[in-house]
């Protein structure tokens, strides 16, 4: 095998160094899985791995994730190499990533396969620098226990992340069958191996019996790609089989803005159309992604008046609301708060929240600039209620007046989703991500929005607050 690595890279264990984050959500790239077929020349027209970079680039993408199937035997053969990298600059396309399978097992129990597994993967980590992709994505299977092979796989993801730092490369792991599609599972492995250039690729399929949507949650804090899995669509044009809408939102709130791979996998349309047919999709949740804009910025209280007292701060992008005080039940009188400096009529809010235990705050919305804004609009009832029965005073209620249809939070300190629809009259809430209020109330159609600072004994936290105006 021709060893690519030592042309201008030096021997070295650097690490991988994040990029800035880009201003647009997310961007698009094509997973060459979604050609399979053609690729394996089963259907026509049959596609050459060669032409896999024009290929992208007439369906307008101009990023790229190779599949080592596709040239099994090409990985140590420079002048092949040297071909694709070509083609890709060629037609402007980005290459991203290699996907490698038939590697043997990262966490196999015996010693030596598994050390024969992490040795197979060097010439993947070598093609992948010499591409000028970021990223080889690997498998985790192995075979014990839960904690075996949570150990075994670590093992040898740590010793192929070395390796892979020498080359400027990231080892990234998918949710890809058995216990790697435990999204719990592997969020443990990746603390575990705790390097830089160690992480995952979220794929919105293959989670089988598990939570596709926590799944996603969990894997996304160490995401260095993620896999739009697509099958059928709807007439609307919306996966029938995955929430997008919902998945993007966990994507962004995540703090990811990178790449978002096209991965169609069903049998309904053809492999082009199936590929269209998810680009349409991510496009529409794009455009919309655009509207919805930050209304906390993550450094100060610019855009908000303090009101009523308490201590607010921002922490690494977090807006915390501690020692609140006067807070009556009383609608002439109210407590400490944080308004906007703008009245809101129609709009889209989103925002993330956590509270301590036994601590109360809530969220306020079309309320007035003095007396109580829970009375003069409307609050969203935040408090460490995980468990409770749902009521008009229970955690995610609409305060004294509506009831959610289930008490969906989470235990104190964890962070929960919080999206509020308000259009005319309608009311519309979603705790994490599940409607629990649809509801229509005419006590105020506008005003401003504010966040509770409870008492003394309360600390809220906020991030990711945006608003579209409709």
């Amino acid at each position: 095998m021709c060893d690519l690595s030592l042309r201008e890279i030096p021997l070295s264990t650097a690490r991988v160094v994040q990029q800035e984050t880009p201003k647009e959500p997310f961007k698009i790239s094509l997973a060459q899985w979604s050609l399979n077929k053609r690729l394996f020349g089963r259907r026509e027209p049959k596609l050459d791995n060669l032409d896999f970079a024009k290929t992208a680039r007439d369906f307008g993408i101009e990023a790229i994730e190779y599949v080592n199937q596709f040239f099994k035997d090409k990985a140590g053969d420079e002048k092949y190499l040297a071909e694709m990298k070509k083609r890709a600059a060629d037609h402007g396309v980005k290459s991203l990533l290699i996907m490698c399978d038939g590697e043997g097992n990262l966490g196999d129990p015996d010693p030596k396969r598994r050390t024969q597994a992490v040795e197979n993967h060097h010439k993947w980590v070598q093609a992948a620098r010499f591409l000028g992709c970021h990223s080889i994505r690997v498998n985790a299977a192995s075979r014990g226990s839960y904690e075996e092979q949570q150990k075994l796989v670590a093992d040898g993801l740590h010793r192929l992340c070395e390796y892979a730092a020498e080359y400027k490369i990231n080892v990234i792991v998918e949710n890809h069958g058995g216990l790697s599609s435990n999204g719990a599972w592997l969020a443990a492995v990746m603390e575990k191996v705790n390097l830089p250039n160690c992480g995952t690729l979220p794929d919105f399929g293959n989670f089988y019996e598990y939570d596709r949507y926590q799944g996603v949650e969990e894997l996304m804090p160490f995401a260095k790609g993620v896999s739009a899995k697509s099958h059928d669509f709807d007439e609307n044009g919306d996966e029938k089989q995955i929430d997008y809408y919902r998945m993007m939102r966990i994507v962004r709130d995540a703090g990811y803005y990178g790449y978002v791979g096209i991965e169609y996998e069903g049998s309904g349309l053809s492999e082009d159309e199936g590929i269209e047919a998810t680009k349409r999709l991510l496009e529409k949740i794009y455009r919309q992604e655009i509207l919805i804009q930050p209304i906390f910025n993550g450094r100060n209280l610019d855009g908000w008046i303090k009101i009523g007292g308490g201590d607010w701060e921002v922490k690494d992008g977090i807006l915390i609301g501690r020692n609140g005080r006067d807070w009556s039940l009383d609608p002439e009188k109210a407590g400490s708060w944080l308004r906007s400096e703008k009245q809101y009529g129609d709009f889209r809010l989103e925002l993330q929240y956590s509270i301590n235990e036994k601590g109360n705050s809530g969220v306020f919305f079309r309320s007035a600039a003095e007396k109580n804004p829970s009375a003069t609009g409307y609050e969203l009832q935040i408090v460490d209620g995980h468990g409770q029965e749902s009521s008009e005073t229970s955690a995610s209620s609409i305060y004294r007046l509506l009831a959610p249809s289930k008490v969906l939070v989470r235990p104190a300190d964890q962070w929960n989703t919080v999206t509020i629809i308000a259009r005319g009259p309608g009311i519309r809430v979603e705790m994490n991500h599940e409607k629990v209020i649809d509801t229509q109330q005419t006590r105020s159609l506008r005003g401003y929005l504010g966040l509770q600072n409870h008492d003394e004994r309360s600390v809220v936290k906020y991030r990711n607050i945006r608003l579209e105006e409709l």
